[in-house]
């Protein structure tokens, strides 16, 4: 066992196990699982916020490969023992895998994401997974990629394993307040802002959205089969808001993108903070679901809105709502900031208004997830933005009203 300090991660303490996989071996016959299977023991008792991280190659034949978490029962070596979590990589598929194994019997497998498959052969690999109180947090390459509900104690946890085509293994163990950790390339942009556009003006002082509110970037041309494969933003998509181009009232964040072909769901939030746990304030919180039933027509989503303040999700609205967005088609979405709500256009036509649980202007980070293919996102508003005059206190009031009795000429 080997103490250091990762210069990742300044000022963590960490703890590294390394284990160099004998790859040969996984091309001659299948050997016994005492052969094949090595143990790395937790350290101390596991806790919330218990965090492990693996790195490691890929090899170039990988087919597949395995992270798992056993029990104190599934220490012996044995093919049937007691799993907490397996995270199973499966290349060919292009798809990862969560289960649990309870008394040699696997329940209902999960391999859904929000993020798309980020493990190629011959490349190496940084996985995050992170134990908390309700379920383990899974990020992959720096990106959140999923999370797993506890299906037996976590203090069961005992020790971790890693199987399968990939060599160089290197596991850290520490405890952390956040995650995740964000690598170079995960790292928030900033969101570039565009002044005084066809928005901008429809924002100050158009009332007929369809004749006075032309978008930037026309919905057929969008369409057009050379716009297809038009270059996207990497997803999920971390915007970062800059000091002065926070969200008030005039301002609009414009998204511009193409629903993929078999969408399940995406999202869209205004919140403040990056992470993923601790849950971050959530100002806005924008998702359309497209899983339907063969009675529902086409383009008629699931819509939810909510807030998340104060410990706890507010103000939210689930509706099945006629909306534009069609699988494969392309889609403007503009968020509007009034004077006490956002108003949410989707193709021009404006779909609903949400209040505001908090001032927009808190709002940093614009989180974008799910099946879509996204090409833009902007803020656009004009330089003269007002800002908002500070209440005076009663202090100040009181001092005011005395200064008007003392001098009646004094104009305050």
């Amino acid at each position: 066992m080997e103490s250091k300090f990762m210069s990742v991660y300044p000022g963590a303490g960490t703890v590294a196990l390394r284990r160099i996989m004998d790859a040969m071996s996984l091309f001659y016959e299948k050997r016994s699982a005492a052969h094949r299977r090595k143990h790395f023991k937790v350290i101390q008792c596991p806790r919330p916020g218990l965090c492990f991280v693996f790195h490691g190659m890929i090899l170039s034949a990988c087919e597949h490969f395995a992270i798992d978490f056993l029990t104190k029962q599934g220490c012996e070596i044995c093919e049937d023992c007691d799993l907490l979590l397996q995270i199973g990589s499966r290349l060919p598929q292009n798809y990862i895998t969560r289960n649990s194994r309870l008394r040699g019997k696997w329940g209902p497998e999960e391999n859904s994401s929000y993020l798309t498959f980020q493990l190629n052969r011959g490349k190496s690999f940084w996985m995050q997974v992170l134990l908390t109180e309700e379920c383990f947090f899974i990020s992959v390459n720096g990106y959140h990629f999923g999370k797993y509900i506890h299906r037996m104690p976590y203090r069961w946890l005992e020790a971790v394993d890693v199987l399968g085509e990939v060599s160089d293994i290197v596991i850290d163990t520490y405890h952390v307040s956040e995650y995740p950790i964000r690598l170079t390339h995960s790292l928030p942009r900033p969101i570039p802002h565009l002044y005084d556009t066809a928005v901008t003006k429809f924002l100050q002082d158009g009332e007929n959205l369809e004749s006075e509110w032309m978008v930037l970037s026309s919905l057929a041309n969008m369409s057009s089969k050379k716009n297809f494969y038009k270059s996207c933003l990497p997803l999920p998509f971390y915007g970062k808001l800059l000091e002065d181009d926070v969200l008030v009232e005039g301002r609009a964040l414009r998204i511009e993108g193409r629903v993929r072909l078999m969408p399940q769901r995406f999202s869209i939030a205004f919140q403040k903070g990056q992470e993923i746990w601790p849950q971050p304030i959530v100002s806005f919180y924008f998702s359309p679901c497209f899983l339907r039933s063969r009675h529902d027509k086409v383009g008629k989503a699931i819509i939810t809105r909510r807030a998340y303040l104060n410990g706890e999700w507010v103000n939210c609205t689930v509706s099945r709502l006629n909306t534009s967005l069609r699988p494969g088609g392309a889609f403007v979405i503009v968020i509007v900031c009034r004077d006490s709500y956002y108003e949410l256009f989707v193709n021009n036509k404006s779909l609903f208004h949400f209040k505001y649980q908090m001032k927009p202007d808190c709002v940093d980070i614009v989180n974008i997830r799910g099946d879509i293919k996204l090409w833009e996102v902007v803020i656009e508003g004009s330089k003269m933005i007002k800002k908002q005059q500070r209440a005076r206190t009663a202090m100040e009031r009181a001092i005011s009203a005395w200064k008007r009795i003392e001098d009646p000429q004094l104009k305050i």
